[in-house]
């Protein structure tokens, strides 16, 4: 009886130490027939908190995943509690996504157990994991080169998921299930060594329990140290966050003059981008890069990195830039673009002779325009002839000397009258179409970002 007693109240003590259920919490098990979930459903059972059983058919298995499903479905009928079910063509799936079996099967699972105990009232979902799936989780994680959050393991709770196992090791579970008689089912796949969690599973960790009999407990106050150092790191990354990046129209930014002023600039740069999904092999090139020349761009599956003078620009990836024209006639009066909007305005100088002098307002000499006006943005070699000045000059010149960031560049656009550019939206007019003393109309013409 010994052991049985100490697990659950192993299992109360844990829940209780950290807070994982609260008194109006209802728990959405996520329960495989495996001895594990099986486990869990038993002790969830003798605790009194509100719980559902939710099961998920991969139909990966044959016969064998229905009789998974019926014993869990058996199991919820005797317990009288809540069961909710569902069946997966994982295969399918998995080749319509192009992802390996097993990431489809826990895309399909978590999405499904998410939108399950959302509309059914189920504050938090608890899965079976325990300790030696945690130490087991970390070994996969430095084998593949982690960080600190890596060494943690499995974490405890993550958003709404809770692991309230986390503290058993396999044995004890084994040793519970067998004293209290609880029926489970074998999944024959996880006795192979296909995958590398099994190999580790079956040959790495009783090897390192031959070298340490004492390798779990050891392993349980590394897992609990390298979680609070996590802890600490996200401290730190949230309070340099504050200071290094910038709030920018199309994206972020991350001052680069305050990142290097930080004592481990590479890690925290790291940080900062992997929330945009770089991986540390293009982080590390990014960084590399930081004494060179301004424009060198690095990509992400969902975003652009663009290293200008002073900042590092991160923003979304979108479709390509067209070069897509928009027609002005004399009458128009507004027009709707991409990110902008612009307003025309036909006036006489005689009459309306204020008007409020900004980058977002053009004055353009009325007689010497062309109608139809276009509107596109700005294409490779490109000139014209800024205010000012005599001869012309090339845009992304012009562009570079008002220091606009290589992404914004991208987004600038140019009023054409003719074959000449009158306006740089935003930046500068040409000289051919400043008023003169003579000029008597105007048109003047206004951008309003979106």
């Amino acid at each position: 009886m010994k052991s049985r007693e100490n697990l659950s109240e192993k299992f109360s003590d844990f829940l209780g130490k950290y807070r994982l259920i609260g008194r109006r919490d209802k728990v959405l098990l996520a329960v495989s027939g495996g001895m594990d979930s099986m486990v869990m459903t038993r002790l969830f059972s003798q605790s009194g908190i509100p719980y559902a059983i939710a099961h998920c058919n991969f139909s990966l298995r044959g016969k064998d995943s229905d009789l998974d499903m019926e014993l869990v479905e058996n199991t919820a009928h005797s317990l009288g509690i809540p069961f909710l079910k569902v069946t997966f063509n994982t295969l399918e799936y998995s080749r319509q996504q192009g992802l390996s079996i097993q990431e489809a099967a826990r895309k399909l699972r978590y999405d499904w157990l998410t939108k399950t105990a959302g509309e059914n009232g189920y504050t938090l979902i608890a899965t079976a994991h325990h300790l030696d799936d945690s130490i087991e989780t970390m070994l996969i994680n430095l084998m593949r080169g982690t960080g600190v959050r890596g060494l943690a393991g499995i974490p405890l709770k993550n958003g709404n998921i809770i692991r309230p196992l986390l503290f058993a090791t396999r044995d004890e579970i084994e040793t519970f299930a067998h004293q209290e008689q609880i029926s489970f089912r074998t999944d024959r796949s996880n006795l192979e060594d296909n995958y590398l969690r099994n190999r580790i599973r079956h040959h790495l960790i009783p090897n390192l329990l031959e070298l340490d009999p004492g390798f779990r407990e050891n392993m349980r106050s590394f897992l609990e140290r390298m979680k609070a150092s996590a802890g600490l790191l996200d401290q730190e990354v949230t309070h340099q966050k504050e200071h290094c990046i910038v709030k920018e129209d199309h994206g972020v930014s991350i001052r680069i003059d305050q990142l290097m002023a930080c004592s481990s600039p590479r890690l925290l740069l790291f940080e900062f981008l992997k929330d945009f999904k770089f991986s540390a092999a293009v982080s590390d090139d990014l960084y590399e890069s930081l004494e060179s020349q301004s424009g060198k761009q690095f990509l992400s599956s969902t975003h652009k990195a663009i290293k200008d003078r002073e900042k590092i620009f991160i923003v979304p990836l979108g479709p390509a830039a067209t070069y897509q024209e928009y027609f002005i006639e004399s009458e128009t009066r507004k027009l709707e673009v991409p990110g902008a909007s612009f307003s025309f305005r036909k006036i006489i100088l005689e009459r309306e002779i204020q008007w409020t002098e900004d980058e977002d307002t053009a004055m353009l000499d009325l007689s010497r325009i062309q109608f139809p006006l276009k509107l596109r943005r700005v294409k490779p070699g490109d000139r014209f002839i800024p205010l000012g000045m005599k001869g012309k000059k090339k845009i992304s010149d012009l562009l570079t000397d008002e220091k606009i960031p290589l992404h914004l560049k991208e987004q600038v656009w140019v009023l054409v009258s003719g074959d000449e550019i009158a306006w740089v939206a935003g930046i500068r007019i040409s000289d051919a179409f400043r008023l003169l003393p003579s000029t008597r109309e105007a048109l003047r013409v206004k951008i309003v970002r979106s």
